[in-house]
């Protein structure tokens, strides 16, 4: 990706959670998850087919491009059009630009 974007791609307005882990009543570790805040990002989605346990299955790669937040880790989910997705990589665009690269996966809400 090259070290510019323009201002209008950010068209899509998701939400961030932080996440916040602390301790059960057997002592074990529990998530909970609350919003940050909204932001403008761009989405990019990639379809493609995948094997999975001999079955040809649809796959899908979101990224998404916002601005640095400071304290954003990981363990912190971002929604979408109301989908969950959580954060498997932070990537800056550039050392020097203000705007990192997320890739994101789909969370099941079972």
């Amino acid at each position: 990706m090259e070290n510019r974007i323009n201002i209008g791609e950010l068209d899509t307005l998701v939400t961030i959670q932080r996440c916040t882990i602390g301790h059960g009543t057997q002592g074990q570790k529990t998530y909970t998850f609350a919003d940050y805040g909204k932001v403008f990002a761009k989405v990019d989605r990639q379809v493609d087919e995948v094997v999975n346990n001999t079955n040809l299955e649809e796959g899908q790669n979101v990224s998404l491009t916002c601005y640095k937040i400071a304290e954003l880790t990981t363990r912190w989910r971002v929604i979408i059009d109301g989908r969950r997705y959580a954060i498997t990589a932070i990537d800056p665009v550039s050392r020097v630009s203000p705007l990192n690269i997320l890739s994101l996966h789909a969370v099941d809400d079972a």
